[in-house]
């Protein structure tokens, strides 16, 4: 026996009958009692058991009898406790004496507790004198005991080795019998960690099948190597999870790296606060550390609801973190197979590499460590292998448990609602008699809102990153005309909600038939509720059959494509950008996002009723995911948009009840409303971005002030509710707050339609007005929402325009598509545009190729202007998330963007990159354009009217250019007084005809009147 007293002579305290039998305690111990007890002194091993295929005899050793393990090859070669000793819920100490046969000879020794493989008391031991290895470990409550057992495991040196073992003593308790599993300190503000049903047991298993592994870091972040880590990963398009310590993300740099783990599409693991060994601690102890660092790491994060899945125990000693972990809902993460590359070991490059190739078995879980001391080498091992791997066809992955994984969910409504629910004040959801299939459906009435519906919360079969399938069937109630329906997903997050649109399940619904609305989601970060619903117009009943949501395997994008960003680049235009929501910042989009764009464009997280929904309440969640993400991937930022008339809550124009007049006081009160809430903006920014490097290199300070028509207002202003309080100098304000707030921002004014030759005028007009006021704006932004039959010449005249009203004025084209319908009324998203829209071609195929010419001419003509032309920003990251096919009517054919519905590259992007590589052109069945034009006015001196002279509108053909324009009554034609409507036709080289009409007014001179 070695240096301590252990009870003397017995070799298993509590041996009934004969040898090897165990007395297992009683199932509510309270007090530990040895349970094990072997010192080898009568020559024999048991009641342990030989594990592995070492050679096992006991042997004299320093005066007394100890065990020799003889050839040692595996962590497992030695002795393992018999099944059924341990108990589900019992707490345990295990003691041993280890030390090592041959001198000059240094490794590590633990206990194993398997099924989990959980190390408890990881110690070095070395030749020269024995080494007491010892730690405490509490089984999980529900484990198997015939499955629970322990043996003593030891490092790896390169070779065979022998090792001797004695006082083997395990003491401890039996778990509680009735009492239950643990439970948490009632909080109602916890979130828990986002694991789906995690077990007390740890997961030490990759997902999926073949050649595929879970790769992991401990003990970071680390500013070295850590962001190491990040980079290799980020260039080869693969993801890990990090177990991250607490003071590591608290230290310089730590809150950094986290986000860009989290922005990067990473899995985080909680790993406790600090380096402290938790084994021995109490339940109360390990809740009040996991929930401290839960807590710092979803600040440094941003993310209140932040999912962090995954539990590592510091050290892999175990303890009762288990069951505290799963029960605050993260799943305990087993170690795997270890490369040991922690201190103590060989830590050459060499070794390491040669560790972690051995490590990479199908199916496993992988622990490297990026934190805890020097690893540079591992980082180097990790490149290599990594590297050798993927060219293997090996495939990475998420641990088991954790995050969970999407599951289908079903609804045939044949025994009632299903879980679906009324969304909205007074929505009537019950059941329906016609069905599609079966007997029931699910019957939505009384709805006074367009968003008003049926909802059903889907948040468990919605994990981060995973695509989905969306598909529900829908049918008018009786006597409804047709309507178009659409799903849409509602994401919550704190204080604040985002609204999606399922991209494609949009389709006109009749009450003669049942309609599919089918398309694909992929939720982009961590919801504290999911909801899909089904929406349309005010006062439509319908009824819904057959919902189902499932998983779908998306296609890679195309790695072999040159980038947009490299191409435009090259020529001149300094950000290429792209529309996003945080869809756009995990799986395959992401991956198609960091290969095409530098630049993105929050497409409705940046606007007023996303950050300040209530007066004084900001709302950062949606924002801070895209910032994020953006700062993490070398991206920057368009912001969009600090004053708009649209999707501006209505309190921002009210005092109470009171809607605000242009008074002094209300004009005070709606300027310093307008202050706060740019204020408010960049004081987070600043605060998240405390050495100025925020991403956000410019602004849409306004969007949308010019009106499309005639207004009484200067300018032909918007008479919006900021001109109607404040007048023109709303859009002086605005500029002048945003320069204070964002100094280091290019600030620009946007408009849709400013191609258009009369509004092209009044933005102008109004451009030219802020300079002379000295206004601080930096640049004039294009929105570029047009049509295969919008001549580009206009939209060049515009651009123009500005370069001569001022060349030191940045350009921008904004919000770019290109629709393939014979109407377009623009992007008034607040109008009321004329339905229906039709498709301009009978053939997809043949809209494709148009559009693909027209982005061919398009972008030819923009890189004759890169000198001002600074920035192009896409309206969405593929076919299937653009607005225009749900605006403001399903329009299915649309296909206005570079990369189709599977992310893969469209005409469109061969006419920006690669002209040659366009499919024939379709035969031309465009119409020429004719400009819209204001009315003439005329004043006649008699009766007879007056010859007018007016100027001829323009017309062009997208492929015969300006065409020949006949309009009656001809220039210079006597009008008679009163109003006269003037018809223009024009016609290009294929016969194809376009007419439009402007009226001449002619008014008699009044007597004595200049």
């Amino acid at each position: 026996m070695r240096r301590r007293c252990l009870i003397a002579g017995a070799t298993a305290v509590g041996l009934v009958a004969g040898a090897g039998a165990l007395a297992l305690p009683a199932a509510n111990a309270e007090e530990p009692a040895v349970l094990l007890s072997e010192d080898f002194e009568d020559g024999a091993f048991g009641p342990l058991v030989q594990n592995g295929g070492a050679t096992l005899s006991v042997v004299d050793a320093d005066g007394d009898k100890a065990l020799l393990v003889k050839g040692r090859t595996n962590d497992y070669d030695g002795v393992k406790t018999p099944a059924d000793l341990l108990q589900a819920g019992g707490t345990y100490s295990f003691s041993a004496q280890v030390k090592l046969a041959a001198a000059g000879m240094t490794t590590s020794a633990r206990f194993v507790v398997e099924p989990a493989y959980s190390w408890v008391g990881n110690t070095t031991v070395t030749a020269d004198a024995w080494t007491t290895v010892s730690g405490t470990f509490t089984a999980p409550t529900g484990a198997d005991p015939a499955t629970l057992r322990a043996y003593l495991g030891t490092g790896d040196l390169g070779a065979p080795y022998d090792y001797l073992v004695d006082d083997v003593v395990i003491t401890g308790t039996a778990g509680p019998g009735d009492g239950g599993a643990w439970q948490p300190t009632p909080d109602p503000a916890f979130v828990p960690g986002g694991a789906t049903n995690p077990t007390a047991t740890p997961l030490a298993a990759a997902r999926g099948a073949g050649n595929a592994v879970a790769l992991t870091f401990d003990d970071g972040p680390n500013p070295g190597e850590t962001a190491a880590v990040l980079d290799l990963l980020k260039d080869k398009g693969i993801t890990a999870t990090f177990c991250v310590i607490g003071q590591n993300v608290r230290a310089d740099g730590g809150a950094a790296l986290l986000r860009r783990i989290v922005a990067e599409g990473h899995t985080v693991c909680n790993h406790g606060t600090s380096f402290a060994d938790m084994g021995s601690w109490s339940r109360a102890q390990i809740e009040a550390d996991l929930t401290e660092n839960l807590r710092i790491i979803r600040d440094a994060a941003g993310d209140p609801a932040l999912q962090v899945p995954y539990f590592r125990a510091p050290n892999g000693s175990w303890g009762a973190t288990g069951e505290v972990a799963a029960a605050l809902g993260m799943q305990p993460l087993g170690l795997g197979n270890v490369i040991a590359d922690w201190d103590g070991n060989d830590l050459s490059e060499a070794t390491l590499t040669a560790n972690l190739r051995g490590a990479f078995t199908p199916g496993a879980v992988v622990l490297a460590h990026d934190g805890g001391g020097d690893r540079t080498t591992t980082v180097r091992a990790v490149t290599t292998v990594v590297n050798e791997k993927l060219a293997e066809g090996w495939t990475f992955t998420l641990p088991r448990g954790g995050a969970g994984v999407a599951t289908t969910i079903t609804s045939g409504f044949e025994t009632g609602a299903d879980g679906w629910a009324a969304r909205g004040d007074g929505v009537q959801v019950t059941p329906g008699t016609d069905a599609r299939t079966g007997t029931g459906s699910l019957l939505v009435t009384d709805r006074t809102q367009p968003w008003h519906g049926a909802a059903l919360d889907v948040t468990a079969g919605l994990p981060v990153g995973t695509a989905v399938e969306v598909s529900v069937w829908a049918k008018l109630a009786p006597g409804e005309a047709p309507a178009s329906l659409k799903v849409s997903v509602q994401r919550d997050n704190g204080a604040g909600s985002a609204y999606e649109g399922v991209a494609g399940a949009a389709a006109t619904v009749s009450a003669d038939g049942w309609t599919q609305l089918r398309g694909t989601y992929t939720l982009g970060a961590a919801a504290d509720r999911a909801q899909v619903y089904v929406e349309g117009p005010v006062g439509t009943d319908f009824l819904l059959d057959d919902f189902s949501l499932a998983p779908i395997v998306e296609k890679p994008v195309q790695t072999d494509l040159p980038g947009l960003k490299d191409v435009l680049g090259a020529d001149g235009i300094e950000h290429v950008g792209v529309a996003i929501d945080a869809r756009e910042t995990v799986g395959t989009a992401a991956d198609l996002l960091r290969q095409h764009y530098n630049a993105v464009t929050p497409e409705n997280a940046g606007k007023p009723e996303s950050v300040q929904p209530v007066e004084g309440r900001f709302a950062f969640t949606q924002l801070d995911q895209l910032l994020d993400f953006a700062d993490a991937n070398d991206v920057e930022v368009y912001g969009h948009v600090l004053a708009w008339h649209s999707q501006t809550p209505a309190w921002f124009f009210r005092d109470g009840t009171r809607d605000l007049t242009d008074s002094p006081a209300d004009q005070a009160l709606l300027k310093a409303r307008m202050e706060a809430h740019i204020k408010g903006i960049a004081d987070h920014i600043d605060a998240r971005y405390p050495d100025g490097d925020s991403p956000v290199w410019a602004w849409d300070v306004v969007n949308e002030v010019i009106a499309d028509g005639d207004t009484a207002n200067p300018h032909d202003m918007r008479d919006s509710r900021w001109f109607q309080v404040l007048g023109e100098g709303f859009v002086d304000e605005a500029f002048r707050l945003a320069d204070h707030y964002f100094p280091d921002a290019a600030l620009f004014i946007n408009d849709y339609n400013t191609e258009m030759p009369e509004k092209r005028a009044d933005y102008l007009s109004l451009i030219g007005a802020l300079e002379a006021r000295a206004v601080p704006i930096d640049g004039v932004g294009h929105q570029a929402h047009v049509d295969v039959a919008r001549p580009v010449e206009w939209l060049e005249d515009s651009i123009v325009a500005v370069e001569r009203l001022n060349p030191e004025l940045l350009q921008a084209i904004t919000e770019l598509d290109v629709n393939a319908s014979t109407e377009n009324q623009g992007a008034d998203v607040s109008g009321a545009p004329q339905d229906p829209y039709s498709p301009a071609f009978e053939d997809d195929a043949d809209a494709a190729a148009e559009v693909g010419y027209y982005y061919r001419d398009l972008f030819a003509m923009l890189r004759e202007h890169d000198e001002s032309v600074d920035s192009v920003t896409f309206w969405g990251i593929s076919n299937a998330r653009t607005w225009l096919r749900t605006w403001p009517m399903p329009r299915p054919w649309e296909q206005p963007l570079p990369f189709d519905d599977e992310l893969q590259a469209t005409p469109a992007y061969w006419g920006i990159v690669d002209p040659s590589r366009l499919p024939a052109r379709p035969a031309d069945v465009l119409p020429p354009r004719i400009a819209d034009r204001s009315d003439e006015q005329a004043v006649s001196n008699g009766a007879s009217g007056a010859k007018v002279k007016y100027a001829l509108p323009s017309a062009i053909d997208t492929l015969d250019g300006a065409v020949p324009l006949d309009c009656d009554p001809a220039p210079g034609s006597r009008f008679v007084i009163g109003v006269t409507t003037v018809t223009c036709t024009a016609t290009d080289e294929a016969g194809n005809t376009r007419t439009g009409s402007f009226d001449v007014v002619v008014t008699r001179k009044q007597p004595g009147k200049p």
